[in-house]
C-alpha cells in the first residue's frame, strides 16, 4: 500500500491495537509479543477465548454449553503450541477454553489484554489510528481486527407475524427453553444440524426447514477422524481433483440420503461450508426429526412453507448465518463482508492503511492454524521483515485470488480459501521474504502501511 505524503510509519514507536481477544486476537497477540512489537488488546468481555466462553458476558460469543470442536485435536491448536495427542479426539468447549488459557498464560499475553473495555470506534488519522473504547481515544500505527464474523446475527426476512419462541442459534445456550414445544429449525449448517439433535429429547417434535440440500458428514469415518485425511501433502494436489476424490469418502461416511426426506445437494462438495454433525442422519432415519421446504411465511402458531403447506409450531430456531459487520469502523474502512473481501492475502485492507484482519478466513476443516498463518503474517510486515508490493499490484493480486475462488467456492462467500494451500502460501511467503531489520526492503515495507 502507498505511503501517504510525508509520513514514515517506524519514525516514531510502532504501537499497535489488538480488537478481540478470542482464538484470532490471541493468534494476533502471540504473533506480535513474538516479533517484539509494542500492543494492548481490546476484550469487551470479563475473559478471553470468544466462542469457546459459551457464558463470556461480552454478549458477542456464539457457544452454548454443549458445543465441542468438529476438528480433532491434532488439527485444532496452534502450531506453536500444539495438544497433546492423548485425549479426547474432539474437544468439549471446556477444555478449548482452558487450551486457550494456557496458551496466553505460556506466552504471558494475559498482561497486554484490556478486559472489560469495549471498542466504540476506530478511526484513520494521519500516520495511524485513533481507537475509542468505553469513552476514551487513544493513538496507534496500525489496528488488527479479530472479532470474528459469528456475533451479528442474520435473520430471514419473513411476512407476518409468529407467537411463539423465537430465538437465533447466537443465543442459545441449553435445550432447556424448548422443551415440550414443536420446534421448526430454519436453516442446515452446522448449529443448526447440532441444535436441532441437542432439542429433540425434550421437544414435543423438531423439523428442519431447509431451502437446499447440503453435504452432511459425521466427524469421524468409523474410528478415524475425516480431517485425518486432509493432509498437507494432499493439500498440493489440485482442489478439484480432492473435491472428487473427497466426495466417495463423504458417502461412505453418511450413507445415501434416501429414507432422511433430505433434498440432495444441489452444489459441487465444498462450494459451500459442509455440515459436520454425528447424529442428524441418524435421528432423521428415524423420523425423530422431520424435514420441511423452506419458511415462507410466518402465521401465528404456525409457520407457511414452500408449495402452500403449513407446519404447526410452538418455537422458531433460526440457523441463518451471520452478518459480518464491523460497526466500530467507518464506511471509508470498506469491510469485508460475507460476499466481498478486498483484503490482500486474505489479511490486509486496501482502502486503509495499517488495517489488518486476523480470523475473518472460512475454509473446510480447523480454523485456527489459518488464524495463526494470517497473524503471523501481518506480524511480519508490521515488523518491518516482509515487504509489500505497491497498491497496483496488491490490488491485482486481490481480484485474481477472487477470480479463483469464484472457480472453487460458492461466489457468495467472499472469505472461504483453500484451507492448507491458504496457509502454506502465507507461511512460504513469510520465510522467503523475512528480511534483516534496516535493510532498505525492510525499510521500503514498514513506510508503506502508515
Amino acid at each position: 500500500m502507498q505511503a501517504r505524503p510525508g509520513t514514515v510509519y517506524r519514525s516514531r514507536p510502532l504501537r499497535i491495537a489488538v480488537i478481540g481477544a478470542g482464538t484470532a486476537g490471541l493468534a494476533a497477540a502471540e504473533a506480535l509479543a513474538a516479533r517484539g512489537l509494542d500492543f494492548v488488546v481490546f476484550e469487551a468481555g470479563s475473559g478471553l477465548g470468544g466462542n469457546w466462553r459459551w457464558d463470556n458476558d461480552s454478549g458477542l460469543s456464539s457457544g452454548y454449553r454443549s458445543l465441542r470442536a468438529n476438528t480433532s485435536r491434532q488439527h485444532t491448536a496452534f502450531r506453536c503450541f500444539p495438544l497433546p495427542h492423548r485425549g479426547p479426539l474432539f474437544l468439549h468447549n471446556t477444555a478449548m477454553l482452558d487450551y486457550l488459557e494456557r496458551f496466553a498464560d505460556h506466552f504471558d499475553l494475559r498482561r497486554r489484554i484490556r478486559f472489560r473495555t469495549r471498542v466504540t470506534s476506530a478511526n484513520p488519522r494521519e500516520g495511524g489510528w485513533e481507537v475509542e473504547a468505553d469513552g476514551k481515544g487513544e493513538r496507534f500505527s496500525a489496528l488488527v481486527v479479530a472479532t470474528g464474523f459469528n456475533s451479528v446475527p442474520r435473520y430471514p426476512e419473513l411476512p407476518g407475524q409468529f407467537d411463539g419462541l423465537q430465538m437465533h442459534t447466537h443465543d442459545y445456550r441449553t435445550p432447556d427453553p424448548f422443551a415440550g414445544l414443536d420446534v421448526v429449525v430454519v436453516g442446515m449448517g452446522c448449529s443448526a444440524a447440532e441444535l436441532a439433535c441437542e432439542i429433540q429429547p425434550l421437544a414435543r417434535s423438531v423439523t428442519i426447514a431447509t431451502r437446499s440440500g447440503s453435504w452432511i458428514v459425521p466427524r469421524r469415518l468409523g474410528p478415524v477422524p475425516l480431517d485425518w485425511f486432509d493432509t498437507r501433502a494432499g493439500s498440493r494436489i489440485p482442489f478439484g481433483i480432492r473435491r472428487r476424490a473427497m466426495g466417495p469418502l463423504f458417502r461412505l461416511a453418511t450413507g445415501p440420503l434416501k429414507g432422511t426426506g433430505l433434498p440432495q445437494p444441489d452444489h459441487r462438495l465444498g462450494d459451500k461450508p459442509i455440515t459436520v454433525c454425528d447424529d442428524l442422519l441418524r435421528h432423521l432415519r428415524a423420523g425423530r426429526i422431520r424435514v420441511s421446504r423452506p419458511v415462507t411465511e410466518l402465521r401465528g402458531d404456525r409457520v407457511g412453507v414452500t408449495g402452500g403447506c403449513e407446519v404447526r409450531c410452538d418455537a422458531l430456531l433460526f440457523g441463518t448465518g451471520y452478518q459480518t459487520a464491523f460497526e466500530f469502523l467507518p464506511p471509508d474502512a470498506d469491510p469485508p463482508t460475507n460476499q466481498r473481501a478486498p483484503l490482500y492475502r486474505g489479511v490486509l485492507s486496501l482502502a486503509q492503511p495499517g488495517l489488518f484482519y486476523v480470523g475473518i478466513v472460512m475454509g473446510h476443516g480447523a480454523l485456527i492454524p489459518m488464524m495463526e498463518a494470517q497473524a503471523d503474517w501481518a506480524a511480519d510486515v508490521l515488523a518491518g521483515r516482509l515487504a509489500l508490493p505497491s497498491r497496483e499490484e496488491m490490488q491485482q493480486s486481490v481480484e485474481m485470488d477472487n477470480a479463483i475462488r469464484r472457480q472453487q467456492f460458492d461466489p457468495r462467500f467472499g472469505f472461504i480459501w483453500d484451507r492448507l494451500a491458504y496457509c502454506r502460501a502465507l507461511e512460504s511467503e513469510s520465510r522467503r521474504a523475512a528480511l534483516r531489520p534496516g535493510s532498505r526492503a525492510a525499510r521500503r515495507a514498514a513506510s508503506t502501511i502508515g
